[in-house]
């Protein structure tokens, strides 16, 4: 079937359902090694979350196990011993899900052969010998009447083979595996078009996608690591060259573009009017006296006089400080956009050291991979954000002309639960609601809570409407602290430092 006919079929199926049939989808997502991921985020991708206030949302976040659940009913993931995954979408290679071959065959006639052997070698049993038309298929795999020993079964399509171990079960509700009759079974069964994709995004990891032919089922994912971070944190902030004088607070600014940009090709700049400098010449700031503003951050580029510094069509960033009297008072901000990975380290006299701003693998990942994340992981509400400024920025949901903007096609997303609260409906997105509190619990979708629920981090984004722009870059964040909107920091939940008996600070800056 051409993709064009598939696309068509899929809205038609969605247009007329509007996903009235139950959901009942779960899995398990792992590493290569077999390691549970413990904090990806699962969802559909046709699902529309616009003006659902109450509605089911089908997206969750996998737990300690590594599992996940989506919609009603009961689904329990399976774990299966395999001695090779084949790792693949459903459809594009051989695929091993809920207990059934899933395959496709792009002409009629390709031969197809299925066989089930023994850990000897030794055949046991010819599941699939044909040449079916073109099309998806799936061969379920019944193992009623035959041991729970291991076994391999091989897949050979057109003459290209892919293996697995699989050992059958007993007593397990909703999957093929029960020793109850004498005679071992197959089917092979044509499937119709498919109905959704299903999503799975790990901070610092591939991008999980699945076409899936039903809104049941187990579906799982293995992701790889996206990123050259070996985990190495006393590495990334090398504190042994950090600029340190009794008396003095001194900033010692670091590259972390992991070789794409050089120093002499970022350039800093304190306030609108003050004169950029490359990073080459200068890597230490002496903010020992009182000092409020801007630090302007420029990567890969060298900016021309104000006001053309900053450019749309350049990476650039900034934090912002208020330093004096042995304090420091400051933050990496998100409020406007997302530009470049920033993080601060903070060390004082008394002890105190902390970290803030993007973790270190992002900037030992891609800048394309981490905007495909975005993409992965936000609801299509949000999804224009990574492109209508890409590669330069992922600009906060209020930008002007974005979809969710006062003029935008998903204007109206959060009027139900704003309404239910009694909260002000304006135009833009989730602004001007009556101060911190409502707008802050507003964005986490914790209006409905009570105090203590409000203050709590499990809480945030579960429900829908909410700021998946917020939760995408609070994910990615040192403690989930992330200034991510005007206020965020209500509830101590921003990316906001304050302490006193301040020493240095490392700023490291990536691309």
């Amino acid at each position: 079937m051409k993709k064009t006919a598939v696309s068509f079929l899929v809205v038609a199926f969605l247009a007329g359902m509007a996903f009235s049939q139950t959901v009942n989808i779960c899995g398990v997502v792992t590493d290569q090694a077999g390691k549970p991921l413990t904090k990806t985020l699962v969802r559909l991708g046709q699902t529309r979350f616009t003006d659902t206030y109450g509605s089911e949302p089908y997206y969750t976040v996998t737990d300690a196990n590594g599992q996940y659940k989506l919609g009603t009913g009961t689904c329990t993931p399976v774990v299966f011993v395999e001695d090779k995954i084949i790792r693949a979408d459903a459809f594009s290679r051989p695929l091993y899900v809920g207990g059934q071959v899933l395959f496709s065959l792009p002409q009629d006639n390709i031969p197809v052969t299925i066989g089930l052997y023994n850990l000897t070698g030794q055949f046991v049993k010819e599941l699939v010998n044909s040449r079916p038309v073109k099309g998806n298929y799936a061969v379920t795999i019944d193992t009623r009447g035959i041991s729970s020993q291991f076994y391999v079964v091989r897949i050979s399509i057109n003459g290209v083979t892919s293996v697995f171990k699989l050992q059958p079960f007993s007593r397990i509700i909703g999957r093929s595996f029960a020793q109850k009759s004498q005679q071992f079974q197959t089917k092979l069964e044509k499937l119709a078009a498919v109905v959704d994709t299903l999503h799975a995004t790990e901070p610092g990891y591939t991008l999980g996608v699945k076409t899936i032919d039903a809104l049941a089922g187990q579906y799982d994912f293995v992701l790889s690591k996206n990123n050259l971070f070996n985990g190495d944190t006393a590495a990334f902030w090398d504190t042994a060259h950090v600029k340190k004088e009794a008396g003095k607070f001194w900033y010692t600014v670091i590259n972390r573009t992991n070789g794409h940009v050089p120093d002499s090709m970022i350039y800093l700049a304190i306030g609108d009017g003050g004169t950029p400098w490359r990073l080459s010449d200068q890597n230490t700031i002496d903010f020992s006296t009182s000092a409020s503003g801007r630090l302007y951050i420029m990567v890969g580029y060298k900016p021309t006089n104000p006001p053309g510094w900053r450019p749309n069509t350049q990476v650039w960033d900034f934090e912002e400080h208020t330093n004096g009297g042995g304090w420091f008072h400051g933050n990496t901000t998100r409020v406007d956009a997302y530009g470049c990975p920033i993080a601060y380290r903070l060390h004082c006299t008394d002890g105190f050291d902390t970290s803030r701003g993007e973790l270190p693998h992002v900037f030992y990942q891609s800048r394309q991979s981490f905007f495909d994340e975005f993409t992965n992981e936000v609801p299509q509400e949000f999804t224009d954000l990574a492109k209508i400024q890409a590669p330069y920025k992922i600009p906060h949901p209020g930008y002007p002309n974005t979809a969710l903007a006062s003029n935008g096609t998903y204007a109206h997303y959060s009027d139900k639960y704003l309404q239910a609260f009694g909260a002000p409906v304006n135009p833009g997105y989730l602004s001007n609601l009556g101060g911190p509190k409502t707008e802050g619990n507003a964005h986490r979708h914790v209006l409905e809570m009570t105090t203590a629920q409000q203050a709590d981090g499990n809480n945030f984004y579960k429900a829908t409407p909410c700021d998946f722009y917020a939760n995408f870059l609070h994910r990615r964040a040192f403690d989930s602290k992330c200034y991510a909107f005007p206020y965020d920091d209500y509830n101590n939940w921003s990316s906001y430092i304050e302490h006193g008996n301040v020493s240095w600070l490392i700023l490291a800056i990536g691309y």
